[in-house]
């Protein structure tokens, strides 16, 4: 892991078209600006992690413990309004 230390207004290039800018420091927390390419997904660690624990317990989760899928009402061969 590279740690590094910047000053506000100071940012750091990664590959990919990605720029992270320090913002503001304050209260003890950062304030970070993140430029990436659109098909680069950016997230904050705690949401990644909790998109990947869900997706990981979805994928354990059995067919059979599924609700059945849900299908289109077909419609009934008989017009109720067809009739005398």
């Amino acid at each position: 892991m590279l740690v590094v230390q910047r000053k506000v207004g100071e940012r750091l290039v990664l590959s990919g078209g990605i720029e992270i800018t320090v913002v503001a420091v304050q209260r003890g927390g950062v304030k970070l600006a993140v430029s990436a390419p659109k098909d680069v997904l950016v997230a904050r660690g705690e949401v990644h992690d909790a998109v990947a624990s869900a997706n990981a317990a979805a994928a354990q989760t059995r067919a059979s413990a599924l609700p059945p899928p849900r299908t289109e009402e077909q419609p009934s061969s008989e017009d109720p309004h067809d009739s005398p």
